[in-house]
């Protein structure tokens, strides 16, 4: 269908719709691959090929050899991902020393020829057979999710971008005990991964309005591919680890980035968000026009929305008067961040 060269750092940046922390690590090549398998969506008109499951996104991203300039201990690695309709899988390989650029560029296309027909059933000899070191192994990964997850996935943008519809929505139990409660209190977040802070932010909420707290993902984002699905399982995983507190309610996750997409799917409810989100949310500069901001404070106010608002560490906070019937400010005493994000978690983990 088609093939892009994203070589400088900006074009990759632009295709995955952010500047990664590693340009050459599984997370940047899975994203990479859900940018390449929605691509692939848009240009594949035959709508029995997506539902046979025969389309594919497919990206690689390397760290090879550069010469003799180069900085000593430097790992040389290989990197291939693929997105199809119900699994992210991505490829690892990490290479001895000794080799040539050139050599190096010979494995990584074999690679990528191997990852091609390993996903097309192909059961015979693959190329990095006869080239690979005894030392030297491919590690996979992958991960599947339900059909209705990757319907999800599937939908074209048309659909998944207009904010007129009710998007659509899944349901998963946290802690198996199939809580059917309406959710009235919402934790939107990507949850990369969920830590302690968002726990006492879902407690307090829980306190101050005595009903369990519910988490909703967006598997979509706005200016971003969707989440992989191994990116989506370890988000998962990361929420289940709190499954036992009582307070918490179910998952639900989405195709809704937007707040004013929530609000059809949770009528009568009230988000928790930070204060970062807050002024984002409520500040005229991050929307096209004025008007923009009113039709979405209207639509708040006829689903009977409001907004559980946390402060952040560093961040002002100022809530508009015209704003005030639609959120509660927890004060400092109830509630202090104490500066721990994902992304610094992450950067810890070393899973960028």
């Amino acid at each position: 269908l088609e093939a892009i060269v994203p070589y400088s750092p900006k074009a990759l940046d632009d295709l995955i719709g952010r500047k990664p922390e590693k340009y050459a690590s599984p997370v940047t090549v899975r994203a990479m691959a859900m940018a390449a398998y929605r691509r692939a969506l848009s240009l594949t008109e035959n709508e029995d090929i997506v539902r046979n499951k025969d389309v594919m996104g497919l990206a690689a991203s390397c760290k090879l050899s550069t010469g003799s300039d180069e900085r000593e201990g430097r790992e040389h690695e290989i990197y291939v991902g693929i997105q199809s309709f119900d699994r992210t899988m991505v490829r690892t390989l990490r290479l001895g020393k000794g080799r040539s650029r050139q050599e190096e560029e010979h494995i990584a296309t074999c690679m990528i020829i191997d990852s091609i027909a390993k996903e097309c059933d192909w059961d015979g000899e693959m190329l990095l057979d006869r080239l690979l070191a005894k030392d030297e192994c491919v590690e996979e990964r992958e991960a599947t999710a339900s059909r209705e997850i990757t319907q999800m996935l599937a939908r074209p943008d048309s659909i998944m971008k207009r904010t007129d519809l009710r998007p659509d929505v899944v349901r998963l139990d946290l802690n198996d005990e199939g809580v059917e409660d309406k959710p009235e209190i919402i934790f939107s977040g990507s949850f990369d991964p969920c830590h302690r802070n968002h726990i006492v932010m879902a407690e307090q909420a829980f306190r101050k309005l005595g009903k369990k707290v519910h988490f909703e993902i967006s598997i979509t984002n706005v200016d971003k591919p969707p989440i992989d699905l191994i990116s989506l399982q370890e988000r998962l995983d990361s929420l289940k680890t709190y499954k036992d507190r009582d307070f918490l309610g179910n998952i639900y996750l989405t195709v809704a980035p937007l707040f004013i997409q929530k609000a059809k799917i949770f009528e009568n409810a009230t988000f928790i968000i930070g204060a970062d989100t807050a002024n984002r949310l409520f500040k005229t500069r991050y929307y096209r026009n004025e008007d923009d901001m009113k039709n979405m404070l209207a639509e708040f106010r006829e689903k009977n929305i409001h907004f559980l608002v946390f402060r952040r560490k560093d961040v002002e906070l100022k809530i508009e008067k015209e704003i005030c019937d639609l959120c509660e400010v927890v004060p400092l005493e109830d509630y202090e961040d104490n500066g721990i994000s994902s992304s610094a978690i992450r950067k810890e983990m070393n899973i960028e």
